[in-house]
């Protein structure tokens, strides 16, 4: 087992991830939100599917000056779902802003789309963080001059497509969070290689869910035919694969529709390929505070979560 550890710049707390296993063991340390002025926000799907991932684009940002700090916390969405999931989720949002507060914030570079729309409306509802900065992941790896490899990307899609690489095309799955800004839309297509990409009529504005959604809400039935037709317009374009910004729609993509083979951007950057079959359908670790985390487990929630701010060994494993 391969052993990731992150300083977390929101709680003062080591957080030491063993990955394909997924044990967490947090140990404490100042305790204190440390000073951050860019912080780099991968979110739970990215944390679960490709911690690795979380490592190389921490070191790519980092390397370049774009953060100076991560950190593993849930940005929130998901405490809807539960029980009095508003309540929960309005104190999981306050101590949030109170600790990018405290760790003077001015720019958090999100890597999820569902993560982007979480933080900035929690942000904005606080005069002390509303002019906070949430940035789309794709964008600044684009803007930084990064590339996807175009042999790197034919090889990889025409080994799991069976295909020769000159035949390979690509289209784009285009999330529900990014339709009304369309960066992430826009960062992903900056990356992809020239001419390996063709569009189908549901993009950007007009793109179908994924269905992980419904997947998330208890109606995997529903959930399930959204993805197999996301494979069928793919292959009424002659796409090969799906390539993706957001995690949640690779994995539903992948495991809901067998039409064509679904990437997430950045294991094509980094030419790294999750083990999507391996992939437990419901993720185990969840970062929150610990007194979230109370309220949490005190509702009977369905999913599980772990406290960053509290020592913890084996969490979910």
């Amino acid at each position: 087992m391969e052993q990731y550890q992150f300083e977390d710049a929101l709680t003062g707390t080591t957080v030491t991830c063993g990955f394909p296993q997924l044990e967490a063991v947090v140990t404490p340390g100042s305790g204190e939100p440390r000073r951050c002025a860019s912080l780099f926000f991968p979110g739970c799907s990215l944390i679960n599917y490709g911690l690795p991932l979380v490592q190389a684009v921490h070191n790519t940002l980092a390397d370049a000056g774009c953060v100076d700090g991560v950190s593993l916390l849930c940005c929130g969405k998901i405490l809807s779902y539960e029980p009095d999931g508003d309540v929960v989720r309005a104190s999981f949002e306050d101590q949030l802003r109170d600790s990018l507060v405290a760790a003077q914030v001015e720019r958090v570079v999100a890597a999820c789309p569902n993560c982007v729309m979480a933080l900035r409306a929690a942000l904005a509802a606080d005069e002390r963080t509303a002019h906070v900065e949430v940035v789309a992941l794709p964008a600044v790896l684009a803007d930084l001059g990064y590339r996807i490899d175009e042999d790197v990307a034919r090889r990889m899609v025409a080994r799991e497509a069976g295909i020769d690489p000159a035949e390979v095309k690509v289209c784009v799955h285009d999330s529900c969070p990014d339709r009304d800004t369309g960066e992430f839309a826009d960062g992903l297509r900056a990356l992809l290689p020239d001419g390996l990409v063709v569009e189908t009529d549901h993009i950007r504005k007009r793109s179908y869910c994924c269905g992980s959604l419904l997947r998330a809400a208890g109606k995997p039935f529903v959930a399930d035919a959204m993805a197999q037709r996301h494979g069928e317009e793919a292959q009424s374009v002659e796409a090969t694969a799906i390539v993706t910004a957001c995690m949640s729609c690779s994995f539903q993509l992948t495991v809901s529709q067998s039409a064509v083979p679904v990437f997430h951007y950045l294991e094509l950057l980094y030419d790294w390929r999750i083990n999507w079959e391996g992939a437990d359908l419901y993720m185990k670790l969840r970062f929150l505070f610990d007194d979230a985390l109370g309220a949490v487990e005190g509702t009977g929630g369905s999913r599980t979560f772990a406290a960053l701010d509290a020592p913890t060994e084996g969490e979910d494993s």
